[in-house]
C-alpha cells in the first residue's frame, strides 16, 4: 500500500511538472518568442539535480556514497519507468498521443507540400526528372510492355490460325491431287 501512495505522489509530482512545463512553453510560444524546449523538462530535471547535489554535498566521495548514488539513480529510473508505463497504458494517453499526431501531421502537410514544390522546381531548373516524373515514365513503360504482350499473344493466336489454315490447304491440295491422279488412272 505504501508503494502505491509513493507511486501516486511521484505521479502527481510528475503531472504537476509536466503541466508547469507545458504552461511555460505555451507562454513562450504565445508571445512570439523563440521556444526553449528545456523549459518543458526543467522543473522535474531541477528536482533530480537538487537531490543529486544534496547527496554529493553530504560528504566526501566514498564508495558508500557512490553506492547510495547508484541506488538513488536505480530507484529514480525504476519509479519513472513504472509511472510512464502506467501513464502510457491509459486510454487518455492514447487519445492525447493520437491528437498530437493528428496536429503534427496537419502542420507537416503544408510544409511537405512546399518542400515538394521546391524540390520539383529545383529539379526542373536543373533539367533532372523528379520522382513523380520517373514514376509516370515507369507507368508508361509498364503500359507499353503490357500492350506489347497483348500484341504478342494476338500474333501467336493469328500464327496458330494461319498454320491451321496452311495445313488444311495442304491437306485439301493433297486430296485434290489424289483425286486427280485417281481419275487419270481410271
Amino acid at each position: 500500500m505504501a508503494e502505491n501512495v509513493g507511486t501516486q505522489a511521484l505521479f502527481d509530482l510528475w503531472k504537476k511538472q509536466i503541466e508547469e512545463g507545458t504552461q511555460a512553453w505555451t507562454r513562450l510560444t504565445g508571445q512570439g518568442q523563440a521556444v526553449d524546449p528545456a523549459l518543458f523538462w526543467r522543473p522535474f530535471m531541477d528536482q533530480g539535480m537538487a537531490a543529486w547535489s544534496k547527496l554529493f554535498t553530504q560528504g566526501q566521495m566514498t564508495p558508500d556514497l557512490m553506492t547510495q548514488w547508484k541506488q538513488f539513480l536505480d530507484q529514480w529510473i525504476a519509479a519513472w519507468g513504472k509511472i510512464l508505463e502506467q501513464a502510457m497504458g491509459t486510454e487518455a494517453f492514447a487519445q492525447a498521443l493520437g491528437k498530437h499526431l493528428e496536429q503534427w501531421l496537419a502542420i507537416q502537410a503544408p510544409m511537405k507540400k512546399v518542400a515538394d514544390e521546391s524540390t520539383e522546381a529545383t529539379l526542373s531548373a536543373l533539367g533532372i526528372p523528379s520522382r513523380s516524373q520517373m514514376v509516370g515514365i515507369a507507368r508508361q513503360v509498364i503500359d507499353v510492355e503490357d500492350r506489347i504482350e497483348k500484341l504478342e499473344d494476338r500474333l501467336d493466336t493469328l500464327m496458330a490460325r494461319m498454320d491451321d489454315l496452311f495445313r488444311a490447304l495442304a491437306d485439301h491440295e493433297a486430296a485434290a491431287a489424289r483425286r486427280a491422279a485417281g481419275k487419270e488412272a481410271q
